[in-house]
């Protein structure tokens, strides 16, 4: 078994973390690649270890897919609903007993195409967002072809039920348990009092056009991919193509959600009390 390390510089600094799972893996004889040390992690590894948070897991999926890897993420960022495992449980959690017996959880992705030409997929969300002016966009939405409505707003996002705590939460959509395979359509900010989420099926098809001669940015998972305009065309649906999660700790989606969000709100209130 190769096992493949993944670090965020910027969270791990030091390395202090990567050097206590290369230490890990190595006593249980499992061989260990560095990302710095290999020109292909990818095609090298059985299994991928990131450290950092879900943002490093977000890039390393859109090379994880294409080998069809599962990706175990260490979380020391500040939320985490990628990473399955804090940085306090790993020399209790990652053993090659625990790999081997390790759960996969498949997640759904979304599979982008922009006028037919570019495609692109996404883990958590393809959004359309504003680029340089402040003026309200109107978004022409079709659904499975059909003409579903036009939405005058600040962007659009089309989340999966994993990208559901990520930035479609923010803009006031639904959570929706990341296992599922919905496709949520979110607007940002719009202008208009009816408008809201719509969570569709997986075999539906989303298709876009900007009304207006603003230029808008099409971000894929939080990266600005490229420029779009009236004369773009944005198709949207699931992929065939599903990215694997290894699980080693037992928490379920309601336990991770609970503790990150609800008792997170708690604890800070709590402090913020004290402080008053």
């Amino acid at each position: 078994m190769k096992i493949g390390i993944i670090t965020n510089l910027d969270k791990d600094k030091g390395l202090k973390v990567t050097s206590q799972v290369i230490d890990v893996l190595t006593k249980e004889n499992i061989e260990v690649i560095l990302e710095s040390e290999c020109e292909n992690i990818y095609k090298f590894s059985d299994i991928l270890i990131t450290i950092g948070g879900d943002g490093t897991i977000l890039r390393v999926a859109q090379e994880a897919i294409i080998y069809n890897i599962p990706i175990l993420g260490i979380n020391l960022g500040r939320l985490g609903f990628l990473a399955d495992i804090e940085a306090l449980e790993i020399d209790k959690l990652i053993t090659k007993k625990n790999i081997l017996q390790a759960k996969i959880e498949e997640r759904m992705m979304l599979n982008t195409i922009v006028s037919n030409k570019y495609r692109y997929l996404s883990l958590n969300e393809t959004s359309l967002i504003r680029s340089f002016s402040s003026r309200i966009t109107e978004f022409e939405i079709s659904i499975n072809n059909k003409i579903f409505d036009i939405y005058p707003a600040d962007g659009i996002l089309i989340s999966t039920p994993t990208g559901s705590t990520a930035y479609n939460m923010s803009a006031g959509g639904p959570i929706v348990i990341p296992t599922s395979t919905n496709i949520i359509l979110t607007p940002i900010c719009p202008h208009t009092i009816y408008s809201r989420s719509i969570v569709l099926t997986e075999e539906d098809v989303i298709s876009i056009k900007l009304l207006g001669q603003e230029e808008l940015s099409l971000c894929i998972d939080g990266v600005v991919r490229m420029p779009i305009n009236k004369n773009n065309t944005i198709q949207i649906s699931k992929s065939h193509q599903k990215i694997k999660l290894l699980k080693l700790s037992n928490r379920d989606f309601f336990e991770i959600f609970s503790k990150k969000i609800f008792k997170k709100g708690d604890s800070y209130g709590n402090e913020k009390a004290k402080t008053i």
